[in-house]
Order: C-alpha cells, then structure tokens, then sequence
C-alpha cells in the first residue's frame, strides 16, 4: 500500500470518528493524544482478531463426533459400549449433550442425535436402532412377598410406583392403561409416592418400594444380571409405538469417524434387539 493510500485511509478514519488522530509532518504522522489513550485496547482488539483468524485457518479435525442425546441413553445405553466403539477407533473426540428438548440439526452443531420418536422428515437421515419397551419390574424379594409371578392376574394390595414420564408416545402405558391391556385388576394407591423420571422410579424399586412400569433400556442391565425381575414375563411387555433413531441432518458432509460411529451404532443396536428379544422369551 502506497502512503498516499495510508493517508487516505487515516483520514476517512479521522471523518468517521470526528476527530484528528495524526498531526502530519515531513518527517511522518505523529498520533496524538485522542490516538495514544486508545493504543492500548485497540492493539489488544487487533491482538484478539488476529487470533479468531489463525483458529479459522486451523484444518478442522475429522475425529470429532457431537452427539445429543437423553440422559437415560447416555447413562444407561450408549457409555457402557463406548469401550467397543474404542476398540475399533481409539482417538476421538467425543462431546455428549444430554437434553429431552427437541434439537434443530440445522441450526446446531450436533453430528448425530438419538431420538425418540416417530420417523423424522426427508430433511433428516436416520437409522433404526430399537423400539421403545416398558415392562413391569421389581427386586426378587418383592416378586417373593406379594406372591407375584406369571399367574397373577391381580394388583390389589400390590404396591406401585408411578412415573409422571414426559411422552407423547400413544403407545406408553401407565399402570392404569397397563392393567386394562393385560386384565389385571387394578386398584389405585395415593401413598405410593410420584416420581419424575423412570430412573427415579427404578430406584425405587431397586429400594423394595414397590412395582414399577420402567422403560427396557432403562431397566436392561438389572433384568440381566439378575438384581430386577420381570414377575409376570416377558409377555408383560408392551412395545411403544415410537422408536429410537440416530438421526443426522441430510446433505451434510461426514468424516470417516463420524461415519465409522454412524455403522457402529447400527451394529451395536441390531445386538441389542437381539438381547431384548431374547430376554422377553425367557
């Protein structure tokens, strides 16, 4: 740039701000006192710009994976099978977001998000992963005090925890509904005391509190190893109408691991139905 350039420069500066900045001289422009009580945050603001641009330059990495998802899933699904997601790629970037708000892939930086609900729209891609499922559970000393098994058909005298569940899932069963589905009699309590999320109502249970309607992915890992139990079966069970997607904004570019989680999830999920399906028959 040439000084006649810089010249004209400073003085649409000085028009704009309505004050002289340099005093001109043969030997160069001398900053004046208005220019010198502003040096120092003005070289600390350029500082900063300097420091955003060298950050745009910087390549982005292709390890990071973004995933919002429900505290439930996060806890009780995805983290425990994370280690197998780092058998077969060891160095990523993984950021976790636990919302029940419902994400705006477009508008956020969000890879993927595990959502509960109905097929999403054409602007978004998703896979398949499980249905929703609540069954009725409790501690095996419980199923043994009240007599529970598959036979009963009767929930009087049977103490019940109640979730007041968020869902808009026509399929989700409350004790009320569930009884009128399977023929049991059912017999409201008021002492039993209300909880707000099926975590919360599981560990009620797990206390000996009553029976609880939980949710299969909540409950999956006590089912298993034996410190919960289904009394009245597998048959107990009722499937939601809404299911558990990984859902992703379509058209949007991907990483390779980002798409190596994409199959992961996939394959991790198709081994879990199988698990599921095989706990309810047995």
């Amino acid at each position: 740039m040439t000084t006649a350039a810089v010249g004209q420069q400073i003085r649409g500066l000085e028009d704009y701000v309505g004050c002289q900045l340099f005093v001109r001289k043969p030997s160069g422009a001398i900053p004046t006192k208005a220019a010198i009580s502003v040096a120092s945050e003005l070289t600390a603001g350029f500082g900063s710009i300097g420091t955003v641009l060298e950050r745009l330059k910087e390549p982005v990495l292709d390890n990071r994976l973004s995933v919002s998802t429900s505290l439930a899933i996060a806890e009780c699904w995805l983290t425990p099978r994370l280690p197998n997601f780092y058998a077969i790629c060891d160095k990523f970037d993984l950021r976790i977001d636990t919302t029940h708000r419902l994400v705006d892939l477009r508008s956020e930086e969000f890879d993927f998000v595990i959502r509960f609900g109905p097929e999403p729209d054409n602007s978004q891609e998703s896979v398949f992963l499980f249905d929703g499922c609540v069954v009725p559970i409790c501690t095996p000393e419980f199923a043994a005090q009240y007599g529970l098994s598959e036979s009963t058909k009767s929930l009087t005298g049977v103490p019940l925890i109640h979730v007041k569940e968020e869902t808009t899932d026509p399929g989700w069963l409350n004790w009320e509904n569930w009884g009128k589905k399977y023929g049991f009699e059912h017999e409201e309590r008021s002492a039993i005391p209300e909880f707000p999320r099926l975590s919360s109502g599981l560990r009620g249970a797990k206390e000996g509190l009553g029976l609880v309607l939980c949710g299969m992915v909540e409950s999956f890992s006590t089912l298993t190893e034996g410190s919960m139990v289904m009394p009245f079966g597998g048959k107990s069970a009722t499937r939601s109408e809404f299911s558990y997607r990984l859902v992703s904004l379509r058209g949007r570019a991907r990483s390779k691991t980002q798409n190596d989680f994409r199959d992961w999830m996939a394959a991790e999920a198709e081994t879990y139905r199988r698990e599921v399906d095989l706990l309810l028959d047995s």
